[in-house]
């Protein structure tokens, strides 16, 4: 998004990010992954873009991953050493099919309104969203959907262990029925929210994501600058700032969000902020080396922090290897959160 100047928009189906490509995404992948596209594919064989008929369209990402997790053995005391980046033990390695989703779209109205459905089959059957949707006859790029969707809020990053997906609350686990209203003029993009929260109790979750995305900016080409809040109960309110943008061959973002949790029983009670920086650097025009730094705010000096760093090159337009190294630390009884991982994962894509 942030590199190529492109909004959520303009690449996915669900206008605030993730889940199946649109045809822009498609036409334009080449330049969008920059990809190395080292397949011997004879020139009379066409790709796939998943379109079926004009009002029939399908999608799809599968991950397969690779985890080895490292660990030291605790003390009489049941803790660990902190802050290290390597560890003494193999404590796991495990290959799992991290991911495998299948999206379907029928327009009922090409360009004017949208059946969705985004099916996660990685381990059953389960229905993460399903919505229809009516857009292309407001003003403003306006539109407007109602069904079982992810509430817009912050960077929809793909980790969902992140600080600021996992301990703020939305991540691509936990979506909502309600509906959703945005418009997006220019270079700018409002969406509001309003979904059933809690099960069973009679208060609504309501969150609210703007941002605009700048480009041709001098220097550093292409600026995006947005903010985020979210009401998740009458006991816990959310809200951030993000922002990102480009020098060079360097991609970089960064989130912060304040928690404010009132509720003595959730696991998130003590969690005060969660903030997260993402540096990319493109190499040789199609290799992405990446680094991250995760930071946990949590009361009673238990603060936890992540490292990553990773690379990964586009094959082609549907092939993405992807190898990364996580350090992680947090108070040397926290075992699970002193456990360094590395994931090498294959990633197939439609």
């Amino acid at each position: 998004m942030v590199r190529e100047g492109a909004k959520c928009s303009d690449c996915h189906t669900n206008q605030t990010g993730g889940g199946k490509r649109t045809p822009f995404a498609h036409i334009h992948a080449h330049d969008i992954l920059h990809d190395l596209d080292l397949l011997p594919i004879p020139p009379a064989v066409k790709a796939f873009n998943g379109e079926i008929n004009q009002y029939l369209s399908i999608g799809s990402d599968l991950r397969v991953r690779n985890t080895t997790v490292f660990a030291d053995t605790p003390n009489s005391a049941g803790r660990v050493p902190t802050n290290r980046a390597f560890r003494d033990n193999v404590q796991s390695n495990d290959i799992t099919v991290n991911q495998f989703v299948l999206y379907g779209q029928a327009d009922l109205f090409p360009d004017i309104l949208t059946l969705y459905a985004d099916e996660d089959f990685t381990s059953g059957a389960n229905n993460r969203e399903a919505f229809g949707m009516l857009h292309g006859i407001l003003p403003w790029g306006t539109y407007i959907k109602a069904g079982r969707m992810f509430p817009a809020y912050g960077l929809r990053i793909q980790d969902d262990a992140a600080f600021i997906r996992s301990n703020v609350g939305f991540t691509f686990q936990n979506p909502d029925a309600g509906i959703e209203f945005g418009t997006q003029p220019g270079p700018f993009f409002v969406a509001t929210s309003i979904t059933n929260g809690t099960s069973g109790d009679k208060d609504v979750q309501a969150t609210i994501n703007a941002y605009t995305l700048l480009q041709d900016v001098p220097v550093v080409r292409n600026v995006l600058v947005g903010g985020s809040f979210a009401r998740q109960s009458n006991k816990r309110d959310v809200g951030g700032v993000y922002f990102g943008s480009n020098w060079w061959k360097f991609t970089y973002l960064g989130e912060f969000d304040v928690i404010d949790d009132r509720s003595p029983s959730s696991a998130t009670f003590n969690d005060d902020f969660a903030s997260y920086a993402e540096l990319n650097l493109l190499l040789f025009d199609w290799l992405n080396v990446f680094g991250t730094f995760e930071f946990l705010g949590v009361s009673g000096d238990r603060n936890q922090t992540r490292y990553t760093i990773g690379a990964n090159p586009f094959i082609n337009r549907f092939i993405q290897p992807i190898i990364e190294y996580r350090i992680n630390n947090a108070p040397p009884t926290n075992l699970q959160g002193n456990m360094p991982e590395l994931w090498v994962e294959l990633h197939l894509f439609l």
